[in-house]
């Protein structure tokens, strides 16, 4: 179960020009540089995914990222807002704070190769870790970013 990043870089010399976006030139440079090819003349950038959170066996969560796309389970590639992050982040600290309403909040869900379907202690430290890597994720994000800046995609593969 896995969440990534996708990032955009560009390596536009209208962007080589500006101050602003040196950082980001910069980054393509040493990507291109580390990756040891030669970019499009006229289209320099690239793109690329970054797994930025992982879990194993967190049915619940799994069941929540899988209702984001109509309930489809296929192993699909199901797009992530940075809203939808932060809901996820705020049913898990409701379960938390309420453990006796969590088949309300975010119930178990049963399927292949899921492990347990008690609401248990390894159910409550998915819960926890579902909060460490989603505020990890968030943490370097500005509340008023634009949602082209950050998109990510939730895959599971079994």
């Amino acid at each position: 179960m896995y969440l990534y990043r996708h990032q955009y870089v560009s390596g536009y010399e209208y962007q080589r020009r500006d101050e602003k976006n040196q950082a980001e030139v910069n980054l393509f440079d040493s990507l291109v540089n580390v990756l040891g090819f030669t970019p499009a003349a006229h289209s320099p950038h690239m793109t690329f995914d970054v797994c930025v959170a992982y879990w194993r066996k967190a049915n619940a969560v799994h069941a929540w990222f899988c209702a984001l796309d109509g309930g489809r389970d296929e192993c699909q590639k199901i797009p992530v807002s940075v809203e939808q992050l932060r809901e996820l982040r705020n049913l898990c600290d409701s379960v938390l704070l309420q453990p006796a309403m969590a088949q309300d909040i975010l119930p178990p869900q049963a399927g292949f190769f899921f492990g347990s379907y008690e609401i248990d202690e390894w159910y409550m430290e998915d819960m926890r870790n579902t909060i460490t890597q989603i505020d990890n994720v968030l943490k370097d994000i500005p509340i008023d970013a634009s949602p082209w800046d950050y998109q990510f995609t939730y895959q599971a593969s079994w």
